[in-house]
């Protein structure tokens, strides 16, 4: 049978030892003490988070669990807490029939140390969740904007990137008159060109002819009126203000 007495009297010089007395380790009785735990003990790195761990021995233990709690927690949010001391219990769990209690304090301090992080304000962690919540959304529409474009078109660089052929292989404008000659003589011949004999006739010879014919008397008359009128010629309405014009008018007539 385990002397439980002598196995807590044993655990207690070990946890002396350990953790320094006054400082880390506070011993109210024989059965009860206080462990201060925190992700670096040494101070080398600055401690967001922290606790203290207050055990106090049971009549039967080691084969019993300990009652034990948390005090002066430090940067935790209840969630972490809770996930702590369901990993506190699972360790109490797996160690009964044996001293349990530095175990217990070695699972607290590597979980302080997994989470040693800086407590945020209620305004930053505000901020946090709107910039969580902007990323997402950014990555979203990044993913939507992928699947629309599809394959990527390879960029237009125009000729300055393009391999001209030697200037010995160029054509000179006088061969490329020749050939276009040629070409559409050939358009011409196949019927997909018609050849065009006739100038364009202007604006100005249009209305001429049109509107103005010469009765037996040499007078100009309109020619679908029944009425003689005689027609007087803008020459503003052609773009024509020259009075030479006027006077290249008057020898048609004659």
């Amino acid at each position: 049978m385990t002397n439980c007495k002598e196995e807590q009297d044993l655990e207690l010089e070990a946890l002396q030892s350990i953790f320094e007395e006054g400082k880390e380790f506070f011993k109210t009785s024989d059965t009860e003490f206080k462990l201060k735990l925190v992700p670096d003990p040494t101070g080398e790195q600055e401690n967001h988070v922290g606790l203290t761990l207050h055990v106090t021995y049971t009549p039967d233990y080691p084969e019993a669990a300990p009652e034990w709690d948390f005090e002066d927690i430090k940067g935790l949010s209840d969630e972490k807490e809770k996930a702590l001391r369901g990993q506190v219990e699972e360790t109490v769990s797996s160690s009964l029939g044996m001293a349990m209690v530095y175990s217990m304090a070695e699972c607290c301090q590597e979980y302080l140390k997994e989470n040693n992080v800086k407590a945020l304000s209620m305004h930053e962690e505000m901020m946090q969740r709107m910039q969580g919540q902007g990323d997402k959304a950014d990555e979203d529409e990044d993913e939507d904007d992928d699947d629309d474009d599809g394959p990527e078109e390879e960029e237009w660089k125009g000729l300055a990137d393009k391999q001209l052929c030697l200037p010995s292989e160029r054509i000179t404008p006088e061969q490329f008159v020749e050939w276009k000659a040629k070409f559409d003589e050939e358009m011409i011949a196949s019927g997909v060109l018609k050849r065009e004999d006739n100038r364009k006739v202007s604006g100005k010879q249009l209305f001429l002819a049109a509107s103005v014919v010469k009765d037996e008397g040499g007078t100009e008359t309109a020619a679908a009126g029944e009425k003689e009128t005689m027609l007087v010629y803008d020459a503003k309405l052609f773009g024509e203000e020259d009075i030479d014009d006027l006077d290249d008018l008057s020898a048609g007539e004659d």
